[in-house]
């Protein structure tokens, strides 16, 4: 194990954040060439879907060095540090807070300063060398002298494909769970009759109380506790406070609906867990809560009203609620609707499982594989399969 200096070992640096559309004589487009900035990284990934365009001419006169699919995206302030890959050869702007590194080939393997920038150490490198007071920020010449502990050339590229193979399945789950959903969606709308309900006729109702902040913890002691949309998940809340005095509850296969801003966001109870004032517990009275989930998601454009309620945040009320109208649907077709929506969620929740082990997995990994701790070859090849 051997330390790089960032700068002496890339291919390229390209630093294109202080320019603008306007600057270049120009401005953004409906469409064209996408423009990747510090907010759409996330989650390791670059997601364009929020993307503005700029024109061919104004791509060709920004960027002097054209991105390659496998560079590094890494943000350089608000937030600082947050790392994604170019998903192809395609155009592609770099601009605000955004730097795009390629590693050197022989030197610095693109896929592993990828991870070795999710590192505790590479990434404490990276704070210490920022500035600013109330926004951290790192500049080029910072950034440059980052020290990147690295195995030989031929070792990078082999923990890049562990790590990436991991990832890779974490990815291909994403969509099998994308899917799913959006069949889902697509079953729920061809099920929905002409008429609505009042919520109250299907469900009912349980708004959250909170506890006594003393029996708060977030060592695991007690039941899992949910204030609001903070912890919810693509289906299931994310565990992280406790209560030992626990007031209101919802049940496993519960529907879980925001009642504070944002109002209207569902998640799905996957144990018996504590309501707080944030969240209202749905609980089918026909037992479908499949359809009851799909149902209140088909209801969205309901829930616009309230967020414009209160006085700071947007909220609602149970009596508002239990008179909430939702799409009905075909009474012939329920206990069919619900077989469909049961398998699909079952899809849904497997899917996320895996992904949960595959991530806790790779983040076993990371800092053995990129500390020298442990090799590529020593791993057993049966769990990357």
């Amino acid at each position: 194990m051997r330390d790089l200096i960032l700068g002496e070992s890339l291919e390229a640096l390209i630093d294109h954040r202080g320019k603008t559309p306007a600057k270049l004589g120009s401005d953004f487009q409906a469409d064209g060439v996408p423009v990747a900035s510090a907010i759409l990284v996330k989650n390791g990934r670059l997601d364009l879907s929020d993307a503005r365009f700029v024109d061919s001419k104004t791509y060709a006169r920004w960027m002097g060095v054209p991105t390659r699919a496998g560079d590094v995206l890494l943000t350089s302030e608000a937030p600082l540090g947050r790392v994604a890959r170019v998903p192809s050869d395609e155009p592609l702007v770099l601009g605000q807070r955004l730097y795009g590194l390629r590693g050197r080939e022989g030197i610095l393997d693109s896929g592993y300063l990828y991870y070795a920038l999710q590192t505790e150490r590479v990434r404490s490198d990276l704070v210490g060398r920022s500035t600013g007071t109330t926004v951290f920020g790192i500049r080029q010449s910072s950034l440059r002298n980052i020290v990147i502990p690295a195995p030989s050339f031929e070792e990078q590229r082999s923990i890049a494909e562990v790590l990436g193979a991991l990832d890779d399945k974490i990815a291909g789950n994403e969509r099998v769970i994308a899917s799913a959903d959006q069949l889902a969606t697509a079953l729920m709308q061809q099920a929905l009759v002409d008429r609505s309900v009042p919520l109250v006729e299907v469900a009912a109702v349980t708004m959250g109380s909170s506890p006594p902040g003393t029996s708060y913890n977030e060592d695991g002691t007690g039941m899992p506790f949910y204030q609001g949309v903070r912890d919810f998940g693509v289906r299931f809340p994310t565990r992280r406070v406790w209560t030992t005095e626990p007031v209101r509850t919802a049940a496993e296969r519960d529907v879980l609906l925001s009642v504070r801003a944002p109002v209207g966001r569902t998640n799905v109870a996957n144990e018996q867990l504590c309501l707080g004032r944030g969240v209202a517990g749905l609980r089918p009275r026909d037992g479908r809560s499949a359809t009851l989930l799909h149902q209140v998601r088909a209801a969205s454009s309901a829930w616009a009203p309230y967020e414009a309620e209160g006085t700071v945040f947007g909220s609602i009320n149970k009596s508002q609620l239990e008179s909430i109208e939702i799409p009905a649907i075909d009474p012939a077709a329920a206990d069919v609707l619900e077989g469909q929506l049961h398998a699909l969620e079952a899809q849904i929740a497997s899917a996320l499982a895996e992904n949960v082990k595959l991530a806790a997995f790779r983040d076993e990994l990371l800092p053995l594989l990129m500390s020298g701790k442990l090799r590529v070859k020593d791993i057993d090849a049966t769990v990357l399969a």
